[in-house]
């Protein structure tokens, strides 16, 4: 594991309003005669304040055990450094985005919200139902990569929807920019009756058009297969209030089984659909992003509402903007490999530690080159830091005084 203050400090100023990122890759370290296992390097990766500039990565971890207590061991010793250096115990990113891995998504949840992962699941959903308290939207938003979502869909797609493998991918994207549950609900029926009716009818065709209808309204597809790399369905969910509230818009929709043959019908691209995906739809859907202050009404969505327009008017890179915005960690894992290890692929970690180390202080000069840019542009100060910039300026002026 390897960080060091300034990293922290960078850490602290940006998850107070933007988005950290978490992956790994498992193509720099080889692996030894006497690991047990590959080698992955994780990355905690914030975004620069000013659009365009490379990402920073605040903390690396190099290591052969792929778990969540690995990973929770690694967030949970930087979140103790974190605190040590702020003195708060529980200073939790706004909003965090990993890939499709369990391993991250609980370690995640389990470090910085405090709470396993379908326990927190439940928490969205009662943000989503109106019924939110002060804790719930106090939360950190959790989402999952939206590439490495629609790999997923393309395998699902590919398995289970093979004559209409298209139509199954455009439905998807759909359901990924529902940005409440009424509109997934709405998203959900048409896909089901369109999906599971084995005849057609006026109603299918009724429903089918519903769902052209509302491709139209989005615009540009958010649909692009043609970079997508088809990878397993491995997600195992037990019963989350998602899934259940699912299952029951899947239920009422009326499937016709007299008539022609419906040529959209594909058996079991729903039922997988439900099993995969469906109960964790919170996480990558449009539901949780935004101002969630739209979902209800009292304090507690006033709060986040004031709170969301309060950040949305910095100029700095901040979570109310671009969270959809895939490639930060792309970028940063591509940084890593190219740049700071120039393509080679290292037999000793002691060589990955005084390598990195060396480019360390160079990462740190470019982000600050590139912050100190944003802020001559005319972008005010983090939060906090112009009182500070004030008190150092004035030490100088004394000093240069006497």
């Amino acid at each position: 594991m390897l960080w060091s203050k300034k990293s922290i400090k960078i850490f602290h100023q940006r998850c107070k309003e933007d988005i950290v990122y978490l992956d790994a890759t498992g193509s720099i370290v080889k692996k030894s005669k006497h690991s047990t296992g590959p080698f992955y390097v994780y990355e905690l990766v914030v975004r620069n304040p000013n659009k365009g500039s490379s990402p920073f990565p605040v903390a690396p971890y190099v290591t052969c055990d792929h778990t969540t207590s690995s990973v929770m061991y690694f967030l949970s010793a930087f979140q103790t450094d974190h605190a040590k250096q702020y003195g708060h115990k529980n200073i939790s990113p706004l909003m965090i985005i990993c890939d499709r891995s369990m391993v991250l998504m609980q370690s995640i949840s389990l470090v910085f919200c405090q709470t396993n992962l379908n326990a927190l699941l439940q928490n969205y959903f009662q943000i989503l139902t109106g019924k939110g308290t002060t804790e719930d939207l106090s939360l950190p938003i959790v989402h999952r990569c939206l590439s490495h979502i629609m790999k997923n869909a393309k395998s699902l797609c590919k398995k289970h929807a093979p004559k209409n493998y298209k139509l199954a991918m455009h439905v998807f994207g759909l359901l990924t920019t529902a940005s409440s549950i009424v509109e997934f609900d709405e998203m959900l029926l048409s896909s089901t009756v369109i999906f599971s009716s084995p005849c057609s009818s006026e109603n299918v065709e009724k429903h089918f058009n519903n769902i052209q209808t509302l491709l139209t309204t989005i615009g540009k597809s958010v649909v692009d297969d043609s970079s997508i790399v088809p990878e397993d369905l491995e997600d195992t969910f037990s019963q989350t209030s998602f899934h259940r509230h699912f299952m029951e818009v899947i239920g009422s929709a009326p499937l016709y089984k007299k008539g022609d043959p419906n040529e959209y019908y594909s058996e079991t691209f729903i039922s997988t659909l439900a099993a995969y995906f469906l109960p964790h739809a919170a996480l990558w859907t449009s539901m949780m992003l935004g101002d969630l202050g739209r979902h209800g009404e009292g304090p507690p969505y006033d709060l986040f509402s004031n709170k969301f327009s309060k950040i949305s008017k910095k100029k700095c890179q901040n979570f109310t903007q671009d969270n959809k915005t895939q490639g930060i960690m792309e970028k940063s894992q591509w940084d890593l490999k190219k740049i700071c290890f120039k393509g080679r692929r290292l037999t000793r970690l002691d060589d990955f530690i005084t390598t990195y180390k060396d480019t360390h202080t160079a990462l740190l000069r470019e982000f600050g080159d590139a912050r100190t840019y944003h802020l001559k542009k005319g972008a005010p100060y983090p939060e906090g830091e112009m009182e500070a910039e004030k008190a150092k300026q004035k030490r100088s002026l004394c000093y240069l005084h006497q």
